[in-house]
Formats: structure tokens, sequence, C-alpha cells
């Protein structure tokens, strides 16, 4: 058996104090003990170690060379585990640890980004962990225990999972002012827009089926697709330099509407909405910090997704 395993961690918290005061007495006092027991837990420390911590000469007591090491590493980790014992129990109000969130392609990372900036500095001693991945990456995730909690869209609906709504993200069709120059009746029917060209972010195909559905009352299925892209702002890129009409979420293509204002939305009726839902596994015991950061972007979110309405999901 290791001498840790042997070792009552309650000695060394005793011997510390000893150690500073240079009394059995003193050091009773403060620990509110008897000096005879703080005499008997230092005799067993110095036992189960092997060592003489303290001479005792002319009712003096002088650490030796092995009790001045033990206190040089001691005084410092034990300082460090009570610290880290009151943050994990949040007993100093002090949040601490590290935060894994899974994160579906179409929820683009700046407003996340920006609210857990927010959190980040209200809880300096939080880390974060993200990974971006489909459903059944997610949902293998969970399983292994890599993340705390999901953020994920509509379209993932793993059947081991909890979910609740907490925001909707618009998607709106955007194209260049360049481009759509030189399709002048687009609007007109669905047979005029599917001449454009298109940009399809490959993780939103069932919100552009949706979106088609909803303006014209048919499915995608006759559009001219020039690029596939994997990320948003490989889509607005695209889009910005009029090399096809794309759908993206109306929150991102604000911000890039204020550098580029001839970026213009299509919107023949109506958009439709990507739910932002956070979703966890039931069973899954989450941190301190993980739970107010999740409480936090639940309260948060639609800060940053001004036609958010928080509901919870069937």
């Amino acid at each position: 058996m290791s001498l840790l395993a042997r070792l009552n961690l309650n000695y060394l918290r005793i011997f510390l104090v000893v150690y500073r005061t240079r009394s059995m007495t003193l050091a009773a006092k403060q620990l509110h003990l008897t000096q005879s027991g703080v005499s008997q837990q230092i005799k067993s420390l110095e036992d189960t170690l092997g060592i003489i911590l303290f001479d005792r000469i002319n009712r003096k007591i002088l650490p030796t060379s092995e009790a001045d090491l033990l206190y040089a590493e001691c005084s410092r980790r034990l300082d460090d585990l009570e610290d880290t014992l009151r943050q994990i129990s949040k007993q100093d109000g002090e949040l601490l640890g590290r935060v894994k969130v899974g994160v579906s392609p179409t929820l683009h990372g700046r407003p996340l980004i920006n609210l857990l900036s927010a959190f980040g500095r209200m809880h300096p001693k939080v880390k974060f962990e993200f990974k971006f991945g489909t459903a059944s990456d997610i949902s293998e995730w969970f399983e292994d225990g890599n993340i705390d909690f999901a953020l994920v869209d509509a379209f993932v609906n793993e059947p081991n999972l909890e979910y609740e709504e907490i925001a909707s993200d618009p998607y709106v069709m955007v194209g260049h002012q360049s481009l759509l120059q030189d399709y002048p009746q687009y609007l007109e029917s669905y047979e005029q827009f599917t001449r454009l060209p298109f940009i399809q972010y490959i993780e939103a195909q069932e919100l552009m089926n949706a979106w088609f559905k909803k303006n014209w009352s048919r499915l995608p299925k006759d559009i001219v697709v020039r690029s596939k892209v994997g990320d948003i702002q490989t889509c607005v890129n695209f889009i910005r330099h009029g090399f096809g009409v794309g759908l993206v979420p109306d929150s991102y293509i604000r911000e890039a509407a204020k550098a580029d204002s001839a970026l213009l939305v299509i919107q023949p009726k109506a958009s439709v909405s990507n739910r932002i839902r956070v979703a966890y596994m039931q069973k899954r015991t989450m941190g301190l910090s993980a739970k107010f950061c999740l409480q936090w972007l639940q309260e948060n979110l639609d800060k940053d997704f001004p036609s958010a309405k928080k509901n919870k999901s069937d």
C-alpha cells in the first residue's frame, strides 16, 4: 500500500499549523483540539512516514530538514487543493473547470462566441472545448462522455437525448446586386427564380427544401448548384463575389451587409427558421461550470438572435 493511501490528510493539516507556530499548545488552540491530540497526530504522521519531523529540545519544537521539505511542498499543494475543493463546490462563488460543448455545423459561431466570451470574462478560470459535428458525431460524444451538452439544430433527433428549444435563427436567401441585375425577372415565377445560380451550404439542405416549399410550394429539384460548401463563411464569400445566391443565417448576413451594402435579401414570401436547441443526456451529471454556462446561454442567446422566441420543444 502506498504512503498516500495510508496517510490521513488531517495529519498534514495539523503538521502545517505546528510548523508555523512552533508550538503544540498554540497549534491546539488554533485547531480547537487538545494539546495531547495534536501531539498524538504528529506522532502518527511521523510513524507513517518513518521519519522525525520535530525535535523536542528544552520545551521547544524545532523542525527537522525533512519537516522543512514537507512543509514547502504541503503548504502550496494543500492550499491549491483547498482552493479547488471550494471552487468545484462553488463555496467561494468562483467557477473552475472545463465546459465541453458539441455544436451542429449549421449553428455558425459568431453569436455563440460573443456570449461565451462574455461568460468567460465573468468566470476567468473556466476553459472551453468545442466540437463541431453531425448528429451521429454528437450522439457518440455524449455516449463517450466527451461533451457536457450540445447546441443543435432542428434536424438532430437522436432518440437517446433530451432537447429543449431555446431560440430560432431565421435563414434568408441572399444574392449580390452584381448578380441579380442580370436576372431582372427572377422573382416572377419558380421557373425564372431557378435560373439563378446557387451556392449550396451542404449542412442546410433541409432548410433549403423548407424555404422552397414555403416560397414556391415546390422542392428545389431544378436549381443549378454552382458550388457546394461546408461552412457559412465560404458560402457568404461566394455570394459577395456574385458567384451565386444562397441560404444563410439572417443574423450572419446582417453583419456581413455592414461591410457590403450590395448584399440583398431575396424574400418572395417568408424566411425559414433553424431552431436552436440544447441537447443533453438526462442521466448524465453535469459539472457546475457547464450548468452555469448552459443557463447563461439559455438566458442570453436570444439577444444575438433578435427574432428568437424561447419555447419548450415537443
